[in-house]
């Protein structure tokens, strides 16, 4: 398979853990993929979790906000691998003590959509609140010819809040030394835990 999921962080000993976007009016609509470039706060932050205060390390990529949240060494990676169509919103982390540790963070926000899920192969089961989605699979399976050639980093038309990206950009990534980088297989997500 070509493509992987781009998964929020990874646990790493000493490393921060994060708590959810703040200062953003509509913050659910950054797991769905809609265009927030346009009149972005200046003030968005995430807090370091105060139930770790021990955990004061930065990694390149965060865990615990539910969307992805990066450094701008991978921001870098992003746009020297020619990537333009990925939001990536300026985001502040605030440490334990209520100051900046860092404004060098950005949220992705993929605004390529592809309808590329094998339905039938991955075993879906639909959202009854919201039909034309997905919320559970037996195991995801993509449509590899689906995909446009251009697409390196893109969401999943009927499970927005999922991103992929390609195999070669992620392997490219982890060779850079990007750290808390979490990348799974599609075979692997079945949306559950």
């Amino acid at each position: 398979m070509s493509f992987l999921l781009w998964r929020p962080g990874r646990h790493i000993d000493g490393t921060c853990k994060i708590l959810e976007v703040e200062g953003v009016e509509d913050a659910f609509e950054l797991a769905e993929g809609v265009s927030r470039a346009a009149g972005w706060p200046g003030d968005a932050r995430c807090r370091m979790d105060p139930r770790k205060p021990k955990d004061i390390a930065l990694a390149d990529s965060l865990l615990g906000a539910k969307l992805l949240v990066v450094s701008g060494r991978v921001k870098k990676a992003l746009e020297d691998a020619g990537e333009s169509n990925v939001e990536l919103l300026p985001i502040a982390i605030i440490n334990h003590k209520g100051r900046t540790a860092s404004a060098d963070y950005f949220i992705v926000n993929p605004q390529d959509v592809c309808d590329c899920i094998d339905v039938a192969r991955s075993g879906v089961e639909w959202n009854e609140l919201d039909p034309d989605s997905i919320c559970a699979c037996d195991s995801l399976v993509l449509r590899q010819d689906a995909v446009p050639a251009s697409y390196k980093v893109f969401r999943l038309r009927s499970w927005r809040n999922l991103i992929v990206i390609r195999r070669e950009l992620a392997d490219s990534m982890l060779a850079q030394g990007l750290s808390g980088l979490s990348f799974i297989e599609p075979s692997e997500y079945t949306g559950l835990g």
